[in-house]
Formats: C-alpha cells, structure tokens, sequence
C-alpha cells in the first residue's frame, strides 16, 4: 500500500475513533488532522468535507455487512430479496442512526448519492429476475427507502419495526 493509500486509511480509522468518541458535530477536521499527525490541507487532499470522511468511514463498514448479506443470499423473489438485506442493511442503519442522519440531512437530494444506493439496492434484488418490471422494481424500492427514513427519523430507530414495516409493505407482491 503507497503513502497516500496508508494516510487515506489512517484518516478514516481515525476520524471514525473521533466521531465515535465525540460525535459528529463535536469532531473537527483540524482534531481529525492533529490526531493523524497531518496537516489540515493534507486531510483535505484526501478529502473534500468533513461530511465526505463520515461517508466513506461508514461506506468502509458497510461493504462488510454488505459481503456478508450476500453471502447468506438464497432467495429469489424480490420481495423476499428485499427482507433479506433489509435485515442486514437496517441494522446496521439503525446501530450508526446518529451518523446517518446527519448524512442523509446533507446528502439526500444529491442525484449522485440516490442514484448509487438506489442501483446497490436494485442490482441486489433484481440481478437474477429473468423479467424486469420497472414499475414494479420502483414501487419496492420505495418501499424499501421510505421505511428507512421514516424508522431512521424515530429518536431510537427500532429495527425490528423497521423490518415488520417493510415485510408488510412489500407482501402485496
């Protein structure tokens, strides 16, 4: 790994020790680049915002929970699809809610942010369809991230409801 793939690591272990320890709002990106023993410059070389080190530490995290998902996958409805990596993807939403409501409030309604979660999410549960109904496909994952956000905006999001909500939801395909 070069020197800049090891200080791009280091700042996102780092950083996400802070935010843990701290919180979002009460990290800084100069308490990010003095606990990294870097300029401020330097952490801005890695990366634009504060904002965009949360994303990619909990990008990090949840490519292993993303890994192990699919390797439990054996369904092959949608619906059923869906359930299964709404288990895995809502807890791990709901364990890190304080983080991803503060990345959802600035990310949302950027058509980059949506448009990758929406193809993960779509690729997940579609890949083996041998017919793909767009209307149905759109209806599903509404259904999916509606449930998301409306459990993630609970003072405690509550993955079991969450997945309850979901589960009845989709049942009406």
């Amino acid at each position: 790994m070069g020197n800049h793939n090891k200080t791009h690591q280091h700042i996102l272990n780092t950083a996400w020790q802070l935010f843990a320890e701290h919180g979002f709002n009460d990290t800084s990106t100069r308490q990010i680049s003095s606990a990294c023993g870097i300029a401020v410059g330097t952490l801005f070389k890695h990366f634009e915002s504060k904002i965009a080190i949360l994303e990619a530490c909990l990008e990090l995290r949840f490519n292993d929970v993303l890994e192990r998902a699919k390797e439990t996958d054996i369904h092959r409805p949608p619906r059923l699809k869906i359930n299964h990596y709404a288990q895995y993807f809502y807890q791990f939403y709901c364990l890190h809610h304080q983080f991803y409501k503060v990345l959802f409030s600035e990310r949302l309604f950027s058509k980059t942010f949506q448009q990758r979660h929406m193809e993960l999410i779509q690729t997940l549960v579609f890949s083996e369809q041998p017919q793909f109904n767009k209307v149905k496909a759109a209806i599903l994952l509404d259904c999916y991230f509606m449930t998301l956000i409306y459990g993630l905006s609970a003072e405690i999001p509550n993955t079991k409801l969450m997945l309850r909500t979901l589960s009845q939801k989709v049942s009406i395909f």
